[in-house]
Formats: structure tokens, sequence, C-alpha cells
């Protein structure tokens, strides 16, 4: 009777395919049972939770080194934050929505212009104590500020809904110089640091480059279809910009080389508005782009020049965040930031496992009573 138990047992085996509740020494089984609970099997630790240093959504994040990222939002705050532990360091609180934030360090200065929403610009310290008044305060433009970035020690430029570029001595707190273009309305400024260049992203669907020691444009690119949101520089002569769009209608970041400006490739994946995008380096060699997009969703891109394409679209995953409008920034090592509403903020880290990337969840900012277990267990697509 127990020979015809097993052979039955076998039976019942090979049709449903399943596994032997009875043990077989089968190493296939160990390996299975674990699985389930492996790393590479998508299932990670559990990422810190910590309290959010905003209650809106953030609008904005600057690198200051590693580890410690500024932050600004539809509050009215700045805040600096340590994204490896999730400590709020400090937190300077303005009487109008901050829309970008420029950090500067210069002699070991370290303070940070604060573009608002009211057309006003201010200049703090991070070394100030709490209820210290700004360094200085910056008015001219007519609407919001939309764009700021340092030129050198004692300038910075901004641009604005006002259609208008200025630059700005940071002593006299007065306009150096003010250029303004008919529809030219900034969404985002960046330094080439390599040749003291500026790029600009502007709603009448254009990008340019400036001088700044002249306030002139230098290069305009040829005119896009879509409203440019973002752009990025990489390296001395590459430019990438992002723009929004629905269902695959724009949604595309594109690559230019600012030597040759008829020149451009365009990279499509992303399903809405492509909001953010930064350049994350990987083991000291390897360079990808990172975006995100309204379509929640965060995209890791592999750059190459291959004659057709400069970027390879290589891992995506979704984002539970709820902002139309999210923000990335990234340091060494492949740490990557996004932030979103109700001033959540999550912290990934790239990793190559079997020659492939992936990202893992190392900390998430929420505000009490927010759920987050889909950040917890990220899954490609």
């Amino acid at each position: 009777m127990e020979k015809v138990g097993k052979f039955i047992h076998y039976v019942q085996h090979k049709i449903t395919g399943n596994y032997s509740p009875i043990s077989t020494l089968d190493p296939n089984e160990y390996v299975a049972d674990r699985m389930r609970t492996s790393r590479s099997n998508g299932r990670i630790h559990k990422p810190m939770e910590v309290p959010a240093g905003h209650n809106d959504t953030i609008n904005h994040m600057s690198v200051i080194r590693s580890g410690m990222v500024l932050s600004c939002g539809k509050d009215g705050r700045v805040v600096l934050t340590n994204t490896d532990s999730g400590e709020i360091h400090q937190t300077w609180q303005t009487s109008s929505e901050i829309n970008k934030i420029g950090f500067r360090n210069f002699t070991a200065n370290h303070s940070f212009i604060a573009a608002g929403r009211n057309g006003t610009l201010t200049h703090w310290m991070l070394a100030g104590k709490v209820g210290d008044l700004p360094n200085g305060v910056y008015e001219g433009h007519t609407f919001g500020v939309t764009g700021v970035v340092t030129v050198n020690e004692r300038q910075f430029m901004s641009g604005s809904r006002d259609c208008s570029v200025r630059l700005w001595d940071l002593e006299t707190t007065q306009c150096v110089l003010n250029q303004t273009i008919n529809r030219n309305l900034v969404t985002h400024m960046t330094l080439n640091a390599c040749n003291n260049l500026v790029a600009q992203t502007s709603e009448d669907k254009s990008v340019r480059i400036w001088d700044p020691r002249c306030l002139a444009v230098v290069t305009e690119f040829p005119r896009k279809r879509h409203i440019q949101m973002y752009c990025e520089f990489e390296g001395e002569h590459r430019l990438f910009t992002c723009s929004n769009g629905f269902n695959h209608d724009g949604c595309e970041i594109t690559s230019y080389d600012i030597r040759n400006p008829r020149q451009y490739k365009e990279s499509r994946g992303h399903e809405g508005n492509v909001t953010s995008l930064a350049v994350v380096q990987l083991e000291n060699t390897k360079r990808f782009l990172v975006s995100v997009s309204a379509d929640k969703q965060i995209r890791l891109w592999k750059m190459q020049e291959d004659g057709e394409n400069v970027l390879k679209p290589i891992w995506n995953e979704d984002v539970p965040l709820e902002a139309d409008n999210l923000q990335v920034c990234t340091y060494p090592d492949g740490h990557i930031i996004v932030s979103g509403g109700k001033g959540r903020l999550i912290h990934y880290q790239a990793k190559i496992a079997a020659q492939r990337v992936i990202l893992e969840v190392q900390l998430v900012q929420k505000h009490k009573g927010i759920l987050t277990k889909s950040a917890s267990v990220p899954g490609s697509r």
C-alpha cells in the first residue's frame, strides 16, 4: 500500500506541476521557499519613514552635498533635510509661495536665494538662526519668479513669468541688467559651469542659451511643439530639456549639442508632463538620466550615442506621490530624491544587480496617517 500511495502522489505531482508537500531533498525547493523574501524577487527591506518638513507640494529641490537637500514649496517654506536620516536641520518661513531655489557656496559662505511667486527674491544664509532677517531682498519682477541661478560670487540671474531675465548684484540688491523677450515666460534656468553659460526653458516652447556677462542670448534652438518645462546640462556640451504633453503627445526629453543648435534628438516614454530631470552617476563611470512626470512615474535612461538615440530606457517605476509637479535631484553613488504633494519626499538608491539597474527605496518623508505601502515594494515595468 505504501508503494501504491507513493505512485499516486507521483502521478499527481506530474499532472499539477506542484511541488510535493513531502520533502524530496530537491535543492530547487530550498531556493523556491526563499525566493519570496529575496531582494532579487522585488521584496526589499521596509524603508525608513519620517515626518515631512513641508505641508504642501514641494516645488523645487537643490542639492547642498551628498545627503543634504534644500527644498521649497507652496507653503512658503525652505527646508534643509538630511535625506539619509530624515532629520530636518532648519526651516525658513517666507510670506509667499517659493517656486525655485538656488544654492550658493563661495568661500565657505553657504547661502541660498528663494524665488517667490510674488516676484520677490530673498537671500538667506544657511548658518543663520531661526528668526534672523534675510541678507537681501531683490524686487523688480512683476510676476512670479520661476528661474534662479548663481553665475559668480557677486551676481546671480533670475527669470520670471513677466517675460524678463535679470542680472542682480548680490550686495547692492540692484538689478544690473534686464532683458525682456516677448512671450518668454520662463519655466527653469540652469548653469553650465564649464563654459559659464545659462540655459533657459520657456512656455513659448523655446530653449535659449544666455551669456550672463552681457545678458545676451547666444543660442536659440528651433522652437518645439510643446511647452519646455525643465533643463539640465550634462558635461560641457550636452543639454537635456523636457516638455509637457498628454498620452504620448509631447512628453518628450530632448537632447541638444549646444555647439550645433540645429541638431537634436528626442526620446519618449512618459505619458504626461515631464516636469523634472537630473543626471545620476553610478560606479564612478556610468551616468544615467532620471526623469519624473505627471504620469506618476520615475524613469531611468541610459546615455548612449548610436547614431539614432541618445537615451535608452532601462527602468521605470510608479511613484506613490500625489502631485502633477514631481521634482527630482541626485547626488553621487546613485542617490535619487523625488518630491511631490503633501510635503512627501522619497529617497531612492539606484543599484546595479545582475547587469540591471534597479531602484531601492531608502527613506520616505510623509505626514502621519498617510500610508506608503506602495513605496516599500517598488516594481519595475
